[in-house]
This record gives C-alpha cells, structure tokens and sequence, in this order.
C-alpha cells in the first residue's frame, strides 16, 4: 500500500476561486482533462500529516492579495497553462515555514494552474491567447489536500481560514 502523500495548498476567495474555477471546467471539457480546485501549492509531497496541522494552527496569516506575472504555459504536465504569479513576501514567508519542518527538493515557484493536460505546444500557445484572466486574487485559506491518487480522488483533509 503506498503512503499517503498530502499538499499544502493556498485557496482563493469564493468568488476568485468561482472565477478561476470556470476556466479550469471550460479547458478540462474541451481538452478532456481532470477538473480540479483552483489553488497555488506551497509544498508537496508531505507525509507527516499531523506537522503540517500545527503549522497551519499556528500560521497567523490574513487574508492576502496575490498578483499575476503572466500567463504562461509549458510542458510540465502540472503547468500545462498557468498563472504566474508574483513571489511576494507572504508567499514566501508561507513557503519558508513549510520548508523548515518539511526540508525537501520542492521548486516553489508559485502559480495557479488551469489544466492538467499533455498538450503539444501549438495548442498550449493558443489556450494563452483566449484566456481573459483578472490580473490580482484574494487568498483566503491555506489547505492540506490529500493528492496520493489521481487528480479526480484529491481530496481536502484540513482546511482554515486567513482571517
């Protein structure tokens, strides 16, 4: 049986998260890809459920406003078609605390991804040219999402607010 691996996950507000959550549907049904929450990993994989709950009981974090660089594309299956975003410092003060308890060989670089799809270039390029995307998203919770299996099974174990 292989062990359960987890993902720190930062979620937009409802409404960001509705607005991002309507492109991830409309690529992933065109392109017959997995549909997924809009979110931007801080770390992954962890195992050690139980650390990352402390870390997340005791971040004392607000809700915070993240910027887009670009949208971009590449041939990482997790960043098919992404939003770049700028690596602020609450982005990295979150990341750092993770990588303190969890020493990993995880490239932060932070992004919302919108599909989850091995495409050829040509149609990667063309996505970027039909995505009408808000340039700025409010982050409003920090999650531990259980991803071991495929895409469809990931499912969020622990979730809190940035309040």
């Amino acid at each position: 049986m292989t062990k359960e691996k987890f993902s720190i996950w930062l979620i937009p507000s409802d409404i960001d998260g509705d607005s991002i959550g309507k492109s991830i549907q409309s690529l992933s049904k065109k392109y017959l890809a997995p549909i997924f929450k809009p979110h931007c990993t801080i770390i992954s994989p962890i195992t050690n459920l139980n650390k990352a709950q402390i870390i997340i009981d005791q971040l004392d974090q607000k809700e915070f406003q993240v910027n887009v660089e670009s949208i971009d594309e590449s041939d990482d299956i997790w960043k098919t078609v992404f939003l770049k975003l700028v690596n602020n410092s609450t982005l990295k003060k979150i990341n750092s605390l993770f990588n303190q308890v969890f020493p990993q060989i995880y490239q932060f670089d932070p992004h919302i991804s919108l599909i989850y799809k091995k495409l050829d270039e040509t149609k990667r390029k063309s996505m970027l040219t039909k995505l009408d995307m808000k340039k700025a998203f409010v982050i409003d919770k920090i999650s531990i999402v259980e991803t071991s299996g495929s895409v469809e099974s990931w499912e969020t174990v622990y979730s809190k607010p940035l309040k």
